[in-house]
This record gives C-alpha cells, structure tokens and sequence, in this order.
C-alpha cells in the first residue's frame, strides 16, 4: 500500500529539479516501527523523519523549518509532531503546520511568529512493498 498518491504533488516543498532527480529509498522492514512512534532517517544526505501513523508511514522533513531542531527529539500524538524546541506542531500526514512556536511566552512568541512565518514540512511519498518500507527522495 502506499501513504497517497505517488504523483508530483505529493512533493510538496520541492522544487521541480529536486523531483526530476527522486528515487525510491528501501529504509527498513515493515514492522520497523511501532504504531505511533517515529524516527530519523538519512537518506541521500537528507534528513527524514518516518513516522507510523494509522498503520500507514509517512515521511517529511525531520529538521523544524524554524530553528532547525531535530523533530525526532520531539513528541508525536495521533498524527502531530511537535518540535522539542519552541513546541511547532507539523501534521505529518500532510506536512501542513498547525502551530508555531507555540510554547513561546506571549509577546516574545508573537515577535517570533512577525520575524519568522511558518512554514509547512517537506513531505516524501512512501510504500510498503514486499514486506520492506520505501521513501521516495
């Protein structure tokens, strides 16, 4: 089965060169992860986050786009990630942010939300084939 469709627009956040270029990755068997649980993963130089949400694996970008921080290190409940850092949730189902710098106190969270936009994750199509997980990068 696949996590959506394997078409460009499962690419979101790529430019047109990064797509032409794309390959699918074996990462690992299909029980790899627990229900819930996610993991960092470097493929190709680039830093993944795979998690396993509704029995189905999704993969985005691992690094928060606002300072950097590595998701991994952060909580995933249902399908939101929240960053250790400054607490933004990502959905990783869709990559879309659904909260930025959330855990900043007030005037100091509403600075930061003027000084940096948020920003939506990465996304990479994913399958399970043959009893092993793919990632497309």
């Amino acid at each position: 089965y696949e996590a959506g469709d394997v078409g460009r627009d499962c690419f979101r956040g790529r430019g047109e060169m990064e797509v032409e270029m794309a390959h699918w990755q074996a990462v690992g068997l299909e029980h790899m992860l627990d229900e819930g649980a996610m993991q960092r993963l470097d493929l190709e130089g680039v830093s993944v986050l795979l998690a396993r949400v509704g029995g189905v694996y999704y993969a985005t970008q691992e690094l928060c786009p606002h300072a950097r921080s590595h998701l991994s290190t952060g909580r995933l409940a249902g399908p939101i990630v929240t960053c250790a850092a400054h607490g933004s949730q990502f959905d990783v189902t869709t990559g879309a942010c659904v909260a930025w710098v959330a855990d900043l106190p007030g005037i100091v969270r509403r600075a930061a939300q003027a000084l940096a936009k948020s920003r939506d994750l990465i996304t990479y199509p994913t399958r399970v084939l043959d009893g092993q997980v793919w990632v497309l990068v």
